[in-house]
């Protein structure tokens, strides 16, 4: 399939001049005699490279480019300027406005064919490596999520099954283990569903969308009480006991309870999940002026101040070193909801392996 380039020109002499050569190259060109036409021209069939004028009646080449530029499916199309400008600051300023490249009228059809292919060699390049990307992006989906998925479903499966081929040989202990050990999967594969559905909705979410308003808005009571039942609930998913030590004043926060529920939840589950067991989980609040700050402190799995800007959906780190659980969700999840509400969240990890999670709330 022939490459699709729009010019944009007025100057009918150039403009035919340049469609006819570039055709007799092989590419299909369509020509648009002003800015309005070539930006609809644009939007109707999406080029693969588009040469503009910029000194154009109505509407100049740098207003041209605004628009193909604040275009999402238009934004990353090479766009090369034609100019008899040609001081330094005319140059940066389409630079700067997201121009790839420039030719100074008059030009060679040698120059022109060099632009062009050097542009369109560089996109098809960048196209590669987001494909790359892509693709790893969907290797890393699909081994995360396996594990994530399937091993809460084969621990249910295998549970069930056990009790139905030999439910008459267990007594009510042994059996009500094996419901507990049901339970704990079937709430952790919930927990992950629960994760995807919340992390799309939270990257889509915007000012103007319906849910907006219920995740930047409400207030909640942050007490011992709350941490406890999120504490309880850790503990059901994970069918153990969570030894936590906790210290907080109570305090009314600027995040509605279903966030900080939330919130609370994917933090403890992550410092049980990274804990040695050696030490209890610290979990400390303090009002701080018109803030208060809450921080989870654990023993074991060092995180590594490194990864902390990577903190991403499906990233996991240090896979080769630890048998990891989760999907990389949590901390997303967590961080977009503070980011609504106008908190941060700070981790700091030493050698030694202690590792403390803090939040700064805004108090109401």
């Amino acid at each position: 399939m022939a490459t699709k380039i729009l010019l944009i020109e007025d100057e009918t002499p150039i403009r035919d001049n340049v469609t006819t050569l570039l055709s007799l190259k092989g590419y299909e060109v369509s020509s648009a005699p002003n800015g309005r036409e070539g930006i609809s021209m644009a939007m109707l069939g999406k080029p693969d490279l588009i040469l503009c004028d910029i000194m154009m009646p109505e509407m100049d080449g740098y207003q041209v480019l605004d628009a193909i530029r604040s275009n999402q499916s238009l934004a990353t199309v090479p766009f090369i300027f034609l100019t008899a400008k040609t001081e330094d600051i005319d140059v940066r300023r389409g630079m700067i406005s997201g121009a790839d490249d420039y030719l100074t009228k008059p030009f060679t059809l040698d120059s022109l064919l060099l632009a062009i292919e050097s542009r369109l060699q560089r996109e098809a390049l960048r196209e590669a490596d987001l494909q790359d990307r892509l693709d790893e992006l969907r290797r890393t989906i699909t081994s995360v999520s396996n594990h994530e998925y399937n091993t809460p479903l084969s621990g249910i499966l295998g549970f069930v099954t056990l009790l139905m081929d030999h439910y008459n040989e267990f007594d009510q202990e042994d059996s009500l283990s094996m419901l507990a050990m049901i339970k704990a999967c079937g709430l952790r594969l919930k927990r992950s569903l629960d994760n995807l559905r919340l992390i799309e909705e939270l990257q889509r979410i915007q000012p103007a969308t319906s849910s907006y308003a219920f995740y930047t808005t409400g207030i909640s009571m942050l007490d011992t009480d709350v941490l406890d039942q999120q504490i309880d609930k850790v503990n059901d998913r994970h069918d153990q006991e969570i030894h936590c030590l906790i210290d907080v004043d109570s305090a009314h926060i600027q995040l509605s309870e279903t966030s900080l529920r939330i919130v609370l939840d994917e933090l403890i589950d992550n410092a049980h999940k990274f804990s040695d067991g050696s030490r209890p989980i610290q979990i400390t609040g303090r009002p701080e002026n018109d803030q208060y700050r809450l921080t989870i402190l654990n023993f074991g799995q060092r995180f590594n101040p490194e990864d902390i800007p990577r903190i991403a959906p499906y990233v996991q780190f240090d896979r080769k070193s630890y048998e990891q659980q989760g999907s990389g969700l949590g901390l997303s999840i967590v961080k977009k909801l503070l980011e609504l509400n106008n908190s941060t969240l700070a981790i700091e990890s030493l050698p030694t392996g202690e590792t403390s999670v803090t939040i700064l709330f805004q108090r109401s």
